[in-house]
């Protein structure tokens, strides 16, 4: 698991919350990271996530050209491993350039950012209370345990059985378009273990409401605390 966590934005700034020290950071965000507010949309992520599902569309219409009398065949394999894979790893990478890019450059957080951060991010969007509980933390682990089951069973099932149609030379069927989309679940699941954990998330925005997170003023306070001259005896 990451050491540093994205919490959200602040303005132009994405802030983040370190598990070790318990400190609140914040840097410079990605272009691709263009939240506005828990009620609107990612304009800047959900166009590309478009992007990767077309072109993964795409490599479908391009095998078209291989079916035989509209039949699958072998060529077809590789053509899909493919698609399935720039669907998985790009999401993958883009995600990662969204939420980390400016992570090695932070600095510290004022409590004004990082409340910000919190409030406005859109793992609130369907809840109307904005406050971590425990009854939040199950609903995001019954997504994230939801999301595991389909990855394994497309992994498991699905997956082999698609490349098993193209190897017996199966009729073409029109849902062969939508087989490489099976790649964005895996993703998601990365998403939510290693770059975006709801859990992790909700756990920090605790930290917050009990006070125990250290912004910078705290930290600024501190160190001309240590400045001041101590008074001669």
């Amino acid at each position: 698991m990451r050491k540093i966590i994205f919490i959200g934005q602040s303005g132009d700034k994405a802030v983040y919350y370190n598990t070790r020290t318990k400190e609140a950071l914040v840097a410079d965000k990605s272009a691709l990271l263009n939240t506005e507010g828990a009620r609107r949309s990612n304009r800047g992520i959900a166009p590309l996530i478009a992007i990767f599902s077309l072109l993964g569309l795409l490599g479908g219409f391009v095998a078209i050209p291989i079916f035989s009398g509209l039949r699958y065949n072998s060529g077809m394999v590789p053509i899909f491993i493919l698609c399935l894979s720039f669907i998985l790893f790009g999401f993958i990478w883009m995600m990662e350039v969204a939420l980390y890019k400016g992570v090695k450059r932070v600095q510290g957080a004022t409590k004004k950012e990082f409340k910000e951060a919190v409030y406005s991010n859109l793992f609130w969007e369907n809840f109307s209370e904005k406050k971590a509980t425990f009854a939040k933390m199950l609903a995001f682990m019954i997504v994230m345990l939801l999301v595991f089951m389909t990855t394994i069973v497309i992994f498991a099932a699905a997956i082999p059985g698609t490349i098993d149609s193209f190897n017996k030379q199966e009729a073409f069927d029109i849902q062969i378009f939508f087989s490489p989309l099976a790649g964005l679940f895996p993703a998601l699941l990365y998403l939510f273990l290693f770059q975006n954990n709801p859990i992790r998330w909700l756990l920090a925005v605790r930290k917050y409401e009990q006070g125990k997170v250290i912004f910078r003023e705290e930290i600024e306070k501190d160190k001309e605390n240590d400045q001041d001259p101590k008074p001669s005896l």
